[in-house]
């Protein structure tokens, strides 16, 4: 499996639980992929509705409730995309029908111009 510099980074606890994640998609580590291998075309994106993305954050995560996913605008990730703080994500289809989705944050401190400090 081929892996990325971040996942070889990893101390060797860390990059067993990483390598096991990554092979639940049946291919190489995402973050290993070149972007000429990833298209915007929203045509490519997984079909996901209200149900699955209640399912993950009440169901598959500890730290978001009830009372927080009807309020999901408010939610801290909400607010990065529409204020450009994530760039559009980007999708592949591997060959097993998996789908990568990526996206990249964009730190406010390398926008940040020091001569008007």
């Amino acid at each position: 499996m081929l892996l990325s510099d971040y996942a070889k980074s990893l101390s060797d606890p860390e990059r067993r639980r990483y390598h096991i994640k990554v092979a639940k998609c049946g291919s190489d580590d995402p973050l290993a992929l070149f972007n000429d291998q990833f298209t915007n075309d929203v045509g490519c994106y997984p079909s996901v509705d209200r149900a699955d993305i209640n399912d993950y954050l009440v169901h598959g995560t500890s730290f978001v409730t009830r009372e927080q996913l009807k309020s999901y605008k408010s939610l801290e990730a909400h607010n990065y995309v529409t204020s450009g703080l994530v760039e559009p994500p980007r999708v592949k289809t591997l060959r097993d029908g998996n789908i990568v989705v990526v996206s990249k944050f964009v730190s406010l401190l390398l926008n940040f111009d020091s001569t008007h400090a």
